[in-house]
């Protein structure tokens, strides 16, 4: 049985022979003078319940509960991380506190880069009547308001997957964007006076929220030749389509392969609401694009990062666990699905993550004490303003 000791005042080790052996070939804790082995909270705690371990305060012995008693008031994400912890050396693999990982084999994130194309715009002689209370403009021109949804896929032209209507349908962001580039002359249809792309924006975000930040990502989408539609049937703001894509192609009705959330830095959202919707996108085979605009260096913070993990790598036709002396893959951040993030503390997360040559890794702890991972991976949107990810899940 492995033997390991506490003292409130010098914390957690091991020290007999056989006990320092086993956790040094499994990569527990860290060696020190004098023939002690250092271990961190979780790692006792783990040691404690998976491993047989004894643990020793003086001559009395005691458990789980006890143990991390004297560590749960200095540190109320304990129980959290243990269990990310847990799951990791669950699997077998190495995973270390990241204050005891010094990198000094950086990985090179790349970054998926996503193609451009510059809008070809024109000024257009049209107006366009703008309904407030609804937040929908309307084109009745039948000529100009086919082109504009077959040639750029602006609004909705007649009903919804039917061939019949006239109109185009146009939402707030669209009616913005065609006064603000295409000329298109908006009339408020209420007083029939003209009403600019600017009104239009301070109307709207007096009555929604982030509409800034909304037509701030929407805008710079659109300008590199992207199609941009609702999201709203898989949980998200937008769903995306490569330039080039047209509902007049021969496959008329074609799937966007890809949805985009908006997180703006000040709103934060329940780990759960935030997991649900990237769960929906992969359940209809997208992947969940994630914004955080307008962000500046002054907002950036230091927010809890726990672990540095190691995967497994393929030598000679069979797999074998990373070790420290191979290349981190991960900065993992341990949270459950009661605890709120926001744009803010997740951008943070990439910029120290894309520092230190790691990709984040979220452990999302359910009430069930079952663990969901996520993968961040930056994107490179040509000339981009703002912040994008792509969000992936994934089983170690």
């Amino acid at each position: 049985m492995m033997e390991i000791r506490f003292d409130p005042k010098k914390g957690i080790w091991a020290e007999d022979d056989e006990t320092y052996e086993k956790l040094r070939k499994n990569y527990f804790g860290t060696k020190e003078r004098g023939g002690r082995i250092r271990l961190e909270i979780e790692e006792a705690l783990y040691l404690i319940t998976f491993q047989n371990a004894s643990c020793w305060m003086g001559k009395k012995q005691i458990g789980f509960n006890e143990l991390a008693s004297y560590f749960a008031k200095k540190d109320k994400r304990l129980f959290i991380k243990y269990n990310a912890y847990r799951d990791w050396r669950d699997r077998g693999l190495v995973v270390k506190s990241i204050d005891l990982v010094e990198i000094k084999k950086k990985r090179k994130i790349r970054g998926t880069r996503y193609p451009a194309e510059k809008l070809k715009t024109k000024k257009l002689r049209v107006k366009i009547y703008w309904y407030p209370d609804s937040l929908f403009s309307v084109l009745e021109d039948e000529n100009l308001g086919k082109k504009l949804f077959n040639d750029y896929w602006f609004g909705q032209f007649g009903i919804y997957k039917q061939e019949r209507g006239a109109l185009l349908k146009l939402n707030f962001l669209e009616t913005i964007f065609l006064a603000k580039h295409f000329g298109v002359r908006v009339v408020n249809v209420e007083n029939g006076k003209e009403i600019k792309p600017s009104q239009i924006l301070r109307q709207v975000t007096k009555e929604r929220e982030y509409t800034k930040s909304l037509y701030g990502v929407y805008e710079e989408w659109r300008l590199r030749g992207y199609v941009v539609k609702t999201g709203f049937k898989f949980g998200s703001h937008f769903r995306i389509y490569f330039p080039g894509a047209s509902p007049a192609k021969e496959e008329k009705w074609i799937h966007s392969k890809h949805v985009l959330h908006v997180f703006p830095k000040e709103q934060k959202l329940l780990i759960s609401e935030w997991a649900r919707a990237v769960r929906v996108a992969h359940g209809v085979k997208k992947t969940f694009l994630l914004s955080v605009p307008e962000l500046k260096k002054k907002d950036y913070v230091n927010y809890p990062s726990d672990f540095i993990t190691y995967r497994r790598k393929k030598v000679g036709g069979n797999w074998i666990r990373e070790t420290l002396e191979d290349k981190a893959r991960y900065l993992l951040v341990a949270v459950s699905e009661d605890e709120h993030i926001g744009g803010v503390e997740l951008a943070s997360i990439l910029a120290k993550a894309e520092s230190m040559g790691l990709n984040v890794l979220l452990s999302i702890t359910d009430r069930e004490t079952s663990i969901t991972y996520y993968v961040l991976n930056k994107i490179k949107l040509p000339g981009s303003r703002y912040e994008y990810y792509e969000i992936e899940w994934m089983k170690p």
